[in-house]
């Protein structure tokens, strides 16, 4: 399930515990003490004496102390080398075979989330793993989410949820942009085929690995057709990607080319009564900078579809991200 449209701001307050970009905070302090005073002729000097004095008196030369080389030093080498304290060793990772990044949520907690560009994602040499099927396209931004919730059912209730595509038109999330809890689509529902009319949610019955669904959204930015395949069905794990066939329009621009935003749901049972959830979130090359205006944005969205599956009211205060 996709549902992200670009928002006006990047920069954003996070809720605790941290969900969105967990960028360290740099305060550069310039506090310039300047040495050293004009020097005072001594005796009687000649003109020449008297004007290189005059001269030296209203240009002095101070002394730089070494503290404040330091903290030039210092300023020069964040700014050559942003976010070096980040993330920059950690970029996403899925749960396939290794604790994912970011690391599940203990239940009862809000869900952690990070977000990645593109430069970051370059500098630390990362490469979509196999498992989310992305290819080598190029990837100019990724978020993920991360918690586990308690859910005493089978694991087909679960699917269930993901299949309710109707049931969208209950989510709500938190806007940035208009600091208010909004409807995230006003109207969801499956489709025959990407052209076709609009049937009943998917059954259950019909999410087996390797088949491919269809349903639209209706937002603000429009009518966008998705594709949904299940990549793997087990009691234990429920794993769901989805990608954009329509183009995704804010205005009468294009935020997002047709297959331009890819989404993976991944669930996992890790204990009795206990299931992990993690989904991950790409822009790729058909992403324009529209798009990549606003962490926050993401996060939200984000959060609001794990509430929605997690079976937490979406609304709930307080939203992952401000």
């Amino acid at each position: 399930m996709s549902t992200v449209q670009p928002a006006s701001s990047r920069s954003f307050t996070a809720a605790k515990p941290t969900d969105g970009r967990n960028r360290s905070t740099r305060h550069v302090t310039k506090s310039a003490t300047r040495r050293g005073g004009a020097l005072e002729p001594e005796g009687d000097l000649d003109t020449t004496g008297r004007l290189a004095a005059a001269k030296i008196r209203r240009n002095p030369s101070p002394a730089v102390p070494l503290p404040e080389v330091l903290r030039l030093l210092l300023f020069l080498l964040l700014l050559l080398a942003p976010d070096i304290s980040r993330s920059a060793g950690a970029p996403m990772r899925p749960p396939c075979g290794e604790p994912p990044i970011p690391a599940y949520a203990p239940p009862g907690q809000p869900p952690l989330t990070d977000v990645w560009s593109e430069s970051e994602l370059r500098r630390s040499g990362w490469f979509a793993p196999d498992c989310l099927n992305w290819g080598a396209s190029r990837t100019r931004l990724v978020a993920a989410l991360a918690g586990q919730f308690q859910f005493a059912g089978p694991a087909d209730e679960l699917i269930a949820r993901i299949g309710r595509i109707s049931g969208l038109k209950t989510v709500r999330y938190w806007s940035v942009t208009h600091k208010a809890w909004q409807q995230l689509v006003s109207d969801a529902g499956v489709l025959e085929d990407p052209q076709g009319k609009a049937r009943p949610d998917i059954n259950p019955s019909e999410l087996v690995p390797g088949r491919s669904l269809f349903y639209f959204e209706m937002s603000q930015t429009g009518r966008t057709v998705y594709r949904l395949t299940v990549t793997a069905r087990t009691p234990e794990r429920i794993v769901v990607a989805t990608e954009n066939v329509t183009p995704i329009h804010f205005g009468i621009l294009t935020a997002f080319e047709p297959a331009a935003m890819q989404t993976v749901i991944f669930l996992d049972k890790r204990g009795p009564g206990l299931w992990g959830y993690y989904q991950t979130i790409r822009a790729t090359a058909g992403a324009s900078a529209l798009a990549l205006g606003s962490d926050a944005s993401y996060v939200n969205r984000l959060a609001a579809l794990y509430r929605y599956v997690a079976g937490i009211p979406t609304d709930q205060e307080p939203p992952l991200a401000r």
